[in-house]
């Protein structure tokens, strides 16, 4: 096999590893992820695409290597590794690997609780540029928008740059708009607007209902089970987190299981029922605390919830 024959062959098998592996990383890494698997597939998918030079190969060798250290927790050594992946891709101006790594760079600025450094890296893509970048990555881009200003709570802002992300689908093949869906849901239950809320709860689950989209799936059933718990529907709000945790737990997602096991646990809470509310209380610690992504804020709001159920035995 030649050298040219041998790198096609490599980004062949990196697109098959992205694409297996793409559903069993963390929902905020996976959706990340996407553009990666885009932008390899139109590489790899026949020998009248360009082959990769050795500057694109390297730049995708950062860009694993940075994924690697954000799913192991290392979020400031994930930066300088993205930072040479797009330092590479802007040396040849590779404008796909420029948009994803802006993508991932923004994601790890937000895991670091660095909102302006995240909204800074977003708006590359998202305000007027001489780069003309492709419909999806603004998508992405702006669905990124979109969940940094959940975290700071602006709602308006969230509805906002949700339906800016769902113009961007109107001129691509955006295959994914079920979690901008999920994402206007939850703004309106923040916002108290339960019966917005609950329509695009149900119309997430419908545009989710394909395998690709089983993590989204799972996270609409949690929303539906959010509101069908707040309306005291706890037979249904059971049944809807029971099919989340049996999606979460099928895809090994640890952050989600730990969601699903907390709602459950809220159910039985309401009810009165604080021995089966516990034991659920009790699994969702233990899977954050055996989870990478520990979180010891969430488990010390859990044991609280056990220690007030416990007292009101």
């Amino acid at each position: 096999m030649n050298k040219t024959g041998k790198r096609q062959w490599a980004i062949g098998n990196r697109l098959k590893d992205f694409i297996t592996n793409f559903f069993s990383f963390k929902p905020k890494i996976a959706y990340r992820l996407l553009p990666i698997a885009f932008c390899l597939f139109l590489i790899s998918c026949g020998a009248k695409h360009p082959t990769l030079s050795d500057a694109h190969l390297s730049a995708i060798k950062f860009n694993q290597r940075a994924e690697l250290a954000f799913k192991k927790g290392d979020y400031k050594d994930a930066l300088i590794l993205y930072n040479e992946a797009i330092r590479i891709n802007r040396s040849i101006e590779d404008i796909d690997g420029i948009a994803i790594n802006i993508i991932n760079m923004t994601a790890t600025y937000r895991k670091l609780g660095d909102k302006d450094n995240a909204h800074k890296q977003i708006d590359e893509i998202l305000n007027p540029s001489p780069i003309n970048y492709n419909p999806l990555h603004r998508f992405e881009a702006a669905f990124l928008k979109a969940m940094l200003y959940f975290d700071e709570k602006n709602y308006d802002k969230v509805l906002e740059w949700s339906d800016i992300a769902l113009s961007f689908c109107q001129s691509s093949q955006c295959t994914n708009i079920g979690k901008v869906y999920n994402l206007k849901g939850r703004a309106y239950l923040e916002k108290g607007d339960v019966t917005s809320a609950i329509s695009y709860g149900n119309k997430g689950l419908e545009s989710n209902k394909e395998d690709e989209h089983k993590s989204e799936k799972a996270n609409s059933m949690r929303l539906i089970a959010d509101i069908k718990a707040m309306r005291s529907e706890y037979e249904d709000a059971q049944k809807f987190y029971e099919d989340a945790l049996y999606i979460d737990k099928t895809l090994g997602l640890s952050r989600k299981i730990v969601m699903d096991l907390i709602g459950l646990g809220n159910v039985f809470l309401k009810q009165g029922n604080c021995k089966s509310a516990a034991a659920y209380f009790k699994r969702a610690i233990s899977v954050n605390e055996a989870s990478e992504d520990k979180d010891k804020a969430e488990i010390s709001k859990i044991e609280t919830l056990i220690k007030e159920c416990l007292k009101g035995k």
